[in-house]
């Protein structure tokens, strides 16, 4: 995807998102990562998709237990590098997100319960 059509969709769903201000008193990475994981994340992790043998699991409260569905720890750093470096039949979106991009959807994923 062109980064020009990537920032006309980020645009268009932080106004779907009623990001001119920061509902619920988030931050504007947790804005920003809440619009990348709706265009990157959401059609696996929130949406049953029948084409894959297996669903992605969902990622409300992954930093509440000690561990991510993996096995891994659930830190930080470790979803970070599942989200750059792809895990299983999770692609790898270290071609597709910047670094910054990534911190935002972590800082994002923070707030689901």
């Amino acid at each position: 995807m062109s980064s020009f059509l990537k920032i006309g969709m980020l645009t268009l769903l932080a106004s779907f998102c009623g990001c001119s201000r920061n509902p619920g008193g988030r931050s504007d990475a947790e804005v920003h990562g809440r619009a990348l994981f709706i265009l990157n994340c959401s059609p696996c992790h929130e949406d049953s998709n029948p084409q894959l043998k297996v669903q992605p699991p969902r990622l409300n409260g992954i930093f509440a237990g000690k561990r991510l569905p993996s096995g891994a720890p659930a830190t930080e750093d470790q979803v970070k590098r599942t989200i750059i470096e792809g895990r299983g039949i999770m692609p790898a979106f270290d071609q597709r997100l910047t670094s910054e991009d990534v911190k935002d959807i972590v800082k994002y994923l923070h707030t689901l319960e």
